[in-house]
């Protein structure tokens, strides 16, 4: 009896495992929405009297879907596109010595991207894939943003504080650096057509054109949902 029951659990396991697996010449819609954390590489501000900041990784809303193409159950070839909010942070930091200082906060540099990553699928029996491709993008829009107080050391030796500044102003043209061209690879899990995805993405590009960046890149992960549309 006992054999019979395994037996039949075998047998079930692997009709639901022939059922989940995709066929030759399957092509479908991947709808996807999700998060992406973004810095730039090698990215420190140096302040006044000798400090450094290191660049921390910003939050942004990614956006797209993938067209999908199976060669092979196990094999597909995607092709998509997605806006992308990337860019880079940095903690909040003071330049000071005892006469005089300014305070930096919420220094962020946002860069808007449609970008088409080109991916080759590997298709697992189990609903895991993994993924690797070339990503192109084509940035839209960017901006640098932050918050800034000054103080000085009066006579009697007190504070005296600046208004604060706010600056929220593009990024000069001479700096752009529109076209991205990076490497995504990506580790997806998929049920009942809904796929769970996270993919890391490093750029052969520089953020910037400015020689600040020539050893910087772009730096992302992405986690995204979707849905599959056959």
């Amino acid at each position: 009896m006992m054999k019979r029951i395994v037996l039949l659990s075998i047998a079930i396991c692997l009709y639901v495992s022939m059922q989940a697996q995709h066929t030759k010449g399957d092509f479908s819609f991947v709808p996807k929405v999700g998060l992406d954390l973004s810095k730039f590489t090698n990215d420190d501000i140096f302040v006044d009297f000798g400090k450094t900041v290191k660049s921390s990784y910003k939050e942004g809303l990614t956006a797209g879907f993938d067209a999908e193409y199976f060669l092979h159950e196990h094999a597909s070839l995607s092709a998509g596109i997605y806006y992308m909010n990337m860019g880079s942070r940095y903690k909040d930091f003071m330049g000071e010595d005892d006469q005089s200082g300014t305070g930096w906060s919420h220094f962020r540099t946002t860069m808007e991207f449609i970008q088409v990553p080109l991916m080759g699928s590997l298709h697992l029996d189990n609903g895991l894939s993994v993924k690797l491709g070339v990503q192109l993008g084509h940035m839209i829009h960017s901006k640098i943003s932050y918050e800034m107080q000054s103080w000085t050391r009066d006579e009697d030796g007190a504070r005296e504080y600046s208004d604060p500044i706010k600056s929220d102003g593009d990024i000069v043209d001479e700096w752009k650096k529109k076209f991205y061209f990076g490497i995504p690879v990506a580790l997806a899990y998929e049920y009942q057509n809904v796929i769970l995805e996270a993919r890391y993405l490093r750029s052969l590009t520089h953020p910037m054109k400015s020689d600040v960046y020539k050893e910087s890149h772009h730096s992302t992960f992405l986690f995204t949902v979707g849905y599959r549309i056959k």
